[in-house]
């Protein structure tokens, strides 16, 4: 019997062949394959990574130059969009995600079943990359991040329209303005959106700049934009600033998350919504779904309600 475990990750598991799918925690036996399938920190684990030198690690090129820019790990197997390799027996195929550059979901056949795996993922169009497509297997291992009905999120054009607007009015009122987003993924899109917008050049944090660099080496061209040395501006500037930062005193600040929503406050981010969820399940054509983060039970609810799919949120299934 197949086993699929979701605990600071998801592993499959079946006489003896282990593929571990974004491991943030040592897990309970040692894999035979490790797949990361961006380099969000909460999506893998570099002591794990660490612990199986001689395990192979699939990744994209984007994702192993955020998570391992010195190149420290070793048996790292390259993988693009639209790419299929065959690691320990089994064949993983690629495709773009949306979510974050190097983002990736992977289908495979394991144990005579067809697996698509998520990660996070993003259908919408946006400024900066392409939204993921939908992929159809038998299982389903969906993100479920914002799998509560109560994030669904205001479309794109009109959430860039506000923001926009906002640093519109602190510019006529000669105020600078910082957008602090996720620094990898949010900033970027608030950069291409400044450049995209305004007529002034937007000024950017340090750590968010590093992290510009990898999209735009490959391919993603965000526009112009200057450094941010963490004092205010002499002139009214739209600052783009990771969602931690401390820096920038009494400048106004704009939050940019999927976990907020107000005056100063706008729900973008690079995750799927609700909505976005709930399509991927109704038209991945699965026989069963399996959440592995976030609103687990509340999406799972409503999946059974609504579309009659088994769906299952619990920390173990076997089939």
């Amino acid at each position: 019997m197949l086993e699929i475990t979701v605990d600071h990750g998801v592993t499959l598991q079946k006489d003896g062949k282990v593929i571990l799918l974004d491991p943030t925690r040592m897990p309970k036996r040692a894999p035979s394959v490790i797949i990361v399938s961006h380099g969000h920190s909460d999506h893998f684990s570099l002591k794990v990574l660490k612990a199986y030198p001689d395990v192979p690690k699939i990744m994209s090129r984007a994702t192993h130059e955020i998570i391992d820019p010195n190149k420290k790990l070793r048996n790292i197997v390259y993988v693009e969009h639209g790419e299929t390799i065959e690691v320990a027996g089994i064949e993983f195929s690629a495709y773009n995600a949306g979510h974050i550059i190097g983002s990736l979901q992977f289908s495979f056949n394991f144990d005579g079943k067809d697996f698509v795996f998520t990660g996070d993922f993003n259908l919408e169009k946006r400024l900066i990359l392409k939204p993921a497509q939908i992929l159809k297997g038998d299982v389903l291992i969906v993100d479920a991040t914002y799998g509560s009905p109560r994030y669904v999120f205001p479309k794109r054009s009109d959430l860039y329209r506000e923001i926009v607007a906002v640093a519109k009015r602190f510019f006529e009122e000669g105020s600078p303005i910082i957008f602090k987003g996720r620094r990898i993924g949010t900033a970027q899109e608030l950069v291409a959106l400044m450049n995209a917008s305004v007529d002034v050049l937007p000024l950017v944090e340090e750590v968010v700049a590093r992290h510009n660099s990898v999209y735009e080496m490959h391919g993603e061209w965000l526009g112009m934009y200057a450094y941010w040395n963490g004092q205010p501006p002499d002139m009214p500037l739209p600052i783009i600033a990771g969602l931690n930062s401390r820096s920038g005193g009494k400048i106004p600040k704009c939050i940019c998350t999927g976990w907020v929503k107000g005056k100063l406050a706008f729900p973008l981010s690079s995750h799927a919504d609700y909505d976005q969820i709930f399509r991927y399940i109704k038209e991945s054509n699965a026989s069963l779904v399996i959440p592995f983060c976030g609103f687990r039970k509340e999406l799972a609810d409503a999946v059974s309600r609504e579309l009659g799919i088994e769906i299952s949120y619990t920390d173990k299934t076997r089939i």
